[in-house]
């Protein structure tokens, strides 16, 4: 009997564990391609409970971490999705943005979203289940009336402008998406919308900033011009100089050298007032020596000294030929020169001269 009650109570496990497998593989989750599963265990409420995202495919009870008794489960749709941006007033297509400068323009705008996988418990939790479309169209419009108000209308004429217009909204949209779960995928301008007013009002702004840079480039003209009149001034101003201070140059040289000149003029008439001055007293002194010597000299007596001291300088002369000439040729003329001195002068009666 009681081998009987283990065989029925081992058979009712296996068979409530094989009904429960079953059950688990029957009613189990299944995750598409494009799906995220989100587990929130806890109450259901992902802030305060724990949350977990299962991947595609097929998800049993308890293996998979599922427990349908105490968790939750939220299929999140993660595929791209498409958004139709337009105000809510109408008035035309796409948005009415409000320029810096207070014009309007209209912009047809392209943007896709989708749930961030790996951000689905993020995106549950911050936002419930749905209404995720809403929420970005909503972000989109704000942010472009808000870059377009910091722009001018002229801006929006220019293709690098609006690409950095879309960029700007872009970046910023999903700076804000990013704590949500969310993210644009895609979000380009299709088209920009200008008045028939607005455009003229381009064109005459276009005319007079191109007015305005021809004046800029006239004027910049102008200011090389100005320098170079101003570079060839300073560089006749410095020829100038130069020249000036090679004529003062010049002058102070010539002035030294007329100077020099006359020192030397001065000096060499000094030294010609010296010579004239040392001749005047050689001169004089050759005078007065003539005077005493025609005192010394003067009367018979001075003559008959004369006459001795030539004769003396005579005989000094025969003696010395006569050493160097022993035969006593030539000698006959100062004989006759000493017989002449030795013989008193006489005057014309023969009568000898006082």
């Amino acid at each position: 009997m009681s081998k009987l009650i283990k065989v029925l109570v081992l058979l009712v496990v296996v068979l409530g564990a094989a009904a429960l497998v079953a059950a688990s593989y029957y009613y189990g989750p299944v995750i598409g391609a494009n799906q995220r599963g989100v587990v929130v265990s806890g109450g259901g409420d992902g802030a305060k409970g724990e949350c977990k995202v299962l991947g595609p495919g097929k998800h049993y009870w308890f293996i998979s971490g599922y427990n349908p008794i105490t968790s939750a489960l939220t299929v999140v749709d993660v595929s791209e999705k498409e958004l139709h941006l337009a105000d809510p007033e109408g008035g035309g297509p796409g948005l009415a943005l409000n320029t810096k400068d207070g014009d309007t323009i209209r912009v047809e705008f392209a943007a896709w979203y989708h749930v961030i996988p790996a951000k689905a418990c993020v995106c549950v939790s911050s936002l419930g289940t749905g209404g995720y479309g809403k929420l970005v169209s909503k972000l989109i419009v704000t942010t472009a009336k808000a870059q377009a108000a910091m722009a001018e209308s002229l801006d929006f004429m220019d293709g690098k402008k609006q690409e950095n217009f879309v960029d700007a909204v872009r970046t910023e949209v999903n700076h804000q998406l990013a704590d949500r779960g969310l993210e644009l995928t895609v979000f380009k301008c299709n088209k920009f919308h200008f008045s028939q007013a607005l455009k003229q009002k381009i064109e005459e702004i276009k005319k007079a900033q191109a007015q305005i840079e021809v004046n800029q480039v006239k004027l910049e003209a102008a200011k090389v011009k100005a320098r170079e009149m101003e570079e060839l001034a300073k560089g006749r101003k410095l020829v100038a100089l130069q020249e000036a201070e090679a004529r003062k140059q010049s002058t102070i040289m010539e002035s030294e050298a007329q100077i020099i000149a006359a020192q030397n003029w001065v000096k060499a008439e000094t030294i010609k007032a010296e010579i004239i001055l040392v001749r005047s007293k050689i001169k004089a002194q050759a005078l007065q020596v003539e005077a005493e010597a025609s005192k010394v000299f003067a009367g018979s007596e001075g003559e008959r000294f004369l006459r001795y001291r030539i004769a003396d300088s005579l005989a000094d002369a025969w003696a010395q030929k006569s050493s160097l000439n022993p035969s006593g040729d030539g000698l006959g003329d100062v004989t006759t020169g000493l017989k002449e001195l030795s013989t008193p002068a006489t005057g014309g009666q023969g009568t000898p001269q006082e």
